[in-house]
């Protein structure tokens, strides 16, 4: 294994040797690609960029080793050997019963990226945060929950879980989970990447990493600033989409002192302030704002093994004002347990969690009243190997509320690896969510002004009578390496989640002669409805076509089966019933460009998604010196009607240009 500065100057020298090629956006045009082709993952594919983590389960090794890559890696097709979000420890991409993707840092690099969202969206069978058609998602940050999603030049990778989590993560990991990890410093460098676009985006972020031997650091900083943006068939008399515009700032540390090889301590702080709604000027009302500070301190231990634990404090506090909601404050905080043992053919796991959740808002218990919500939690997991094929997992989490009182969440896992380079996997589990604050307590209303006369009535009601959903997961699928250059992965999922807790939307149009003005009046009501049921498939092609062209197919197929009309199943027709999914990328001495399409058919409803659409997404990039990097993208470029955005109340944007340069030093 060679050292990381012996590694750079190896590849700095095969550059140097390298041909450089013409445009590769001419290359790209040239290729002809159909309008079918959509959305996957892009990722600069040269040796650098692509390490995979190997980790030895038959000795412990080294913290943080990688593997050298040769150049008829399957890193080539995006793939990573190690991962351990999906049990909550290292385990082997084809030893592991789920299905796993995970966007690297490479990836994030070579695309220029400039959000968690937009990379998600380029994941098969992904729309927003939903994961295979469910909205009960959990995102984590370095395996604890947040309100705020890290600047994406801190990540290291993004592990995406597709299936039922609740006995390892709890009641919201319905439908998979999002682990975002990010960087250790592990060499001095400072970076600026600064770029500008469409609707007078500029985005401008500074970063610093380095390492003395015992501590690493990694300190980001980034101000964010944009007009609103249009998309197609909008026609509001606003200047764009409503609060689409934004005047972020944010600042994230994260220090790593490493005791000895087998004991750390990481200490994070995250601060963000964000605006927007300021040139929505119908409206007579403020902008919308908020600011979050986050904080975690975890001590690591046993690392480098197979069965690492840890003990974690974090503390998130966010406090919002908004035209929607008015003034809120959030916290949430908790504190994490891990420990494991291997003896024999098992790997055993145990945990504890205690979590918080308070809400003090304007619309909770007529105002100003903060809800608590306490839950701890016990879960244990048993990593059975049985000869050289078969590994079942099984677990259980025990939740205890502080308003629902006890419940068990169950689950099994098994997967089979007939040779080295195919794993079928199947798993069932339970699923369990308790309602939240707002759901249970919420009692508000207001109106609103619009040209100084009343415009809009809102009424939020909850229901302190609301039972928690329950339900089960399955998963079944299968993974296959035809080669080092060619893959293939299917997985089958299914769901039925029973008292699905719902928002009932009433809406009342007043006619009034006498004045000029109507009041539409809406009345939001959370309710439990029948169940909700979602079945499908997911279906991934990757292949390497040689030392420059490597690309992705995807299909994703979600029928869901929810009470819908014009009250109940809010935002399920966002979702298409059938979407398909393409990426090329290329690269080539400096030059990297990647071409992304997703179509989707059957989003079964006019707003945010229209019934057809196919949309594409094009990066391209030059290394023109050592230390610097220009790229351009161009995203959504069909002009679709589409919702791409994290935040359900808005439309995606339409077309979308980037220039940007990053340098480093």
């Amino acid at each position: 294994m060679v050292s990381k500065k012996t590694e750079r100057e190896i590849i700095g020298a095969l550059r140097r040797t390298r041909r450089l090629l013409p445009p590769a956006l001419a290359l790209m045009v040239g290729l002809g690609l159909p309008s079918g082709m959509a959305s996957a993952q892009e990722a600069d594919v040269n040796t650098e960029a692509a390490h995979v983590e190997v980790f030895d389960f038959e000795a412990e090794v080294e913290p943080a080793v990688e593997a050298e890559v040769t150049e008829d890696s399957l890193s080539y097709l995006l793939l990573v050997d190690t991962f351990e979000t999906a049990e909550r420890i290292p385990t082997r991409r084809l030893s592991t019963p789920a299905s796993v993707t995970v966007i690297t840092a490479a990836e994030i690099e070579a695309n220029h990226y400039q959000s968690v969202s937009e990379a998600l969206s380029h994941v098969n069978g992904m729309v927003m945060n939903y994961i295979n058609g469910s909205d009960r998602v959990l995102t984590l940050v370095d395996g604890h929950r947040t309100f705020l999603y890290p600047s994406v030049k801190m990540i290291d990778r993004i592990e995406i879980v597709k299936g039922g989590g609740s006995a390892l993560y709890g009641s919201d990991a319905v439908g998979g989970v999002i682990n975002i990890i990010t960087k250790r410093g592990d060499h001095n460098e400072t970076t600026v990447d600064v770029s500008t676009g469409s609707w007078h985006r500029h985005h401008y972020e500074v970063t610093n990493q380095g390492n003395d031997g015992k501590l690493g650091w990694f300190i980001q900083g980034n101000i964010y600033r944009s007009r609103p943006y249009d998309y197609r068939g909008a026609g509001a008399p606003t200047p764009g989409e409503q609060f689409s515009d934004y005047d972020d700032k944010g600042a994230a540390v994260r220090l790593d002192h490493r005791f000895d090889d087998r004991n750390s301590l990481t200490f994070d702080i995250t601060h963000y302030s964000g605006h927007s709604g300021q040139y929505d000027i119908d409206w007579d009302y403020y902008p919308a704002s908020s600011v979050t500070n986050q904080v975690s301190l975890t001590y690591n231990f046993k690392e480098g093994t197979s069965t690492p634990g840890f003990l974690r404090y974090f503390n998130a506090y966010r406090s919002s004002i908004d035209l929607f909601h008015e003034k809120g404050e959030e916290r949430l905080q908790g504190a994490d347990y891990q420990n494991g043992w291997e003896f024999g053919q098992h790997r055993l796991i145990v945990g504890f969690e205690w979590h918080q959740s308070a809400d003090k808002s304007d619309y909770i218990d007529f105002g100003n009243i903060k809800r608590k919500v306490n839950n701890q939690a016990y879960y244990i997991q048993d990593t059975i190997t049985m000869g050289d094929k078969w590994t079942v997992i099984p677990g259980t989490r025990l939740d205890h509320n502080s308003q629902f009182g006890n419940q068990w969440s169950p689950k099994i896992a098994a997967n089979y690896s007939p040779d080295d380079q195919t794993k079928i996997f199947a798993s069932w589990g339970r699923v369990y969510q308790a309602p939240t604050p707002l759901q249970l307590y919420s009692r508000f209303w207001r109106t609103l002004n619009r040209w100084g006369i009343p415009y809009y009535l809102e009424v939020h009601m909850g229901d302190s009578n609301l039972e928690p959903e329950s339900g089960h997961t399955e998963t079944i699928g299968i993974e296959h390496d035809f080669s080092d250059k060619v893959n293939v992965a299917l997985n089958l999922f299914n769901s039925n989640v029973g008292n699905y807790l719902d928002r009932l939307d009433r809406v009342t149009y007043y006619d009034n002669d006498e004045t000029p003005y109507y009041l539409n009046n809406t009345t939001y009501m959370y309710v439990n409805s029948s169940s909700d049921k979602e079945r499908g498939l997911d279906l991934v092609y990757r292949q390497r076509i040689d030392d420059h062209w490597s690309y992705n197919l995807g299909y994703a197929y979600t029928h869901k089966e929810r009470p819908s009309g014009d009250d109940l199943g809010q935002g399920h027709w966002r979702m298409p019933r059938n979407s398909y999914t393409a990426s090329i990328r290329y690269q080539n001495g400096p030059w990297k460009a990647s071409l992304h399409g997703m179509m989707g058919q059957g989003s079964g409803g006019s707003n945010y998604m229209e019934d057809d659409l196919a949309m594409f997404d094009f990066n391209v990039s030059c290394d023109v010196a050592d230390w610097a990097t220009i790229y351009a993208k161009a995203i959504n470029f069909t002009n679709q009607n589409n919702h791409r955005h994290v935040d359900r109340r808005f439309n995606g944007p339409g077309r979308m240009f980037t220039f940007g340069l990053d340098c480093r030093f």
